[in-house]
């Protein structure tokens, strides 16, 4: 087994090393993170490894994994370029979806292949990330020799890679933003235009839930364009037009995401044939505001 260092225990890293440590994928040696107790507990929920309290303390490794936060990523870089531990051919990756792996820039002028593999997954609990993690989809890009050990070892605990483009991987990443981060950030606006109208929040997230649930349904059985419903897949440009206005004078900047969204929407309809040119072009103008 190839040997693995582990820089940054949080969620996601204590998550990876169990299950490499578990499938004998990596034997774990070093763990690192911002306080040597904080190793500790690391190496305890990964099962195998030794704590450390600083990178000079950490031995040699074939394989180095930065799994800090994405403002540590490049800084773990110098330090570790710096230290005089990276051999020639060494593997150091990270796990971000936003930042590409030519910012470990710094190991890669000592000789170090490296690369990026980013989990498209939650990691709200690492014992529950480790139980639910088989069959997770994860992007991956870097140098091909990395790429060469990286892509069975992630594959030997379940997961299934795609190739990205490093120089869109913000792109990329945001779309993750919008399908997790921002539904969240939704779905508290149609509590608060709930709210607004007398309902309690409460009472209306117990309302909301069955047809939230029924809606991401449709969308993965389906398809975005079929799921969609509501008056834009009706073509009702009146109903649009009064909830809009209404909306603004309420907030305005939801106001603006009614309007941004509806867009959106409008394309999806036309795309499922839900709307004929017509009365896409009715939409769009109580969308721009000229209807």
């Amino acid at each position: 087994m190839k040997t693995l260092n582990i820089i940054g225990s949080g969620r996601v890293g204590r998550a990876c090393g169990r299950m490499w440590a578990q499938a004998r994928v990596f034997e774990i040696r070093d763990v690192l993170t911002r306080s040597r107790a904080s190793a500790a507990e690391g190496v305890k929920f990964i099962g195998a490894g030794h704590a450390v309290g600083r990178l000079g303390e950490m031995r040699d490794a074939d394989v180095w994994m930065i799994a800090t936060r994405d403002d540590a990523i490049v800084p773990s870089a110098v330090t570790l370029a710096a230290s005089g531990k990276i051999a020639p051919d060494d593997i150091v990756f990270h796990m971000s979806g936003a930042t590409p792996s030519a910012d470990l820039k710094p190991v890669r002028e000592r000789g170090a292949l490296v690369a990026s593999v980013h989990p498209i997954k939650t990691f709200t609990e690492a014992e529950f990330a480790v139980q639910t993690f088989p069959g997770t989809f994860c992007s991956a890009e870097g140098d091909v020799g990395a790429l060469a050990v990286l892509r069975p070892a992630f594959e030997k605990i379940g997961a299934r890679l795609l190739d990205i483009a490093p120089e869109l991987k913000p792109v990329y990443h945001a779309g993750g933003v919008f399908a997790c981060n921002y539904l969240v950030a939704l779905i508290e606006v149609a509590l608060r235009a709930h709210e607004r109208a007398g309902i309690p929040r409460k009472a209306s997230l117990t309302a909301l839930e069955p047809m939230v649930r029924e809606t991401v349904d449709a969308i993965f059985d389906k398809g975005p364009e079929i799921a969609l419903t509501g008056p834009i897949s009706r073509g009702d440009a009146v109903a649009v037009g009064r909830q809009l206005s209404m909306v603004q004078n309420w907030d305005p900047e939801i106001g603006a995401l009614y309007r941004g969204l509806g867009f959106i929407a409008v394309a999806l309809a036309e795309a499922g044939g839900r709307l004929d040119a017509a009365r896409a072009a009715d939409l769009r103008a109580v969308l721009t505001g000229n209807g």
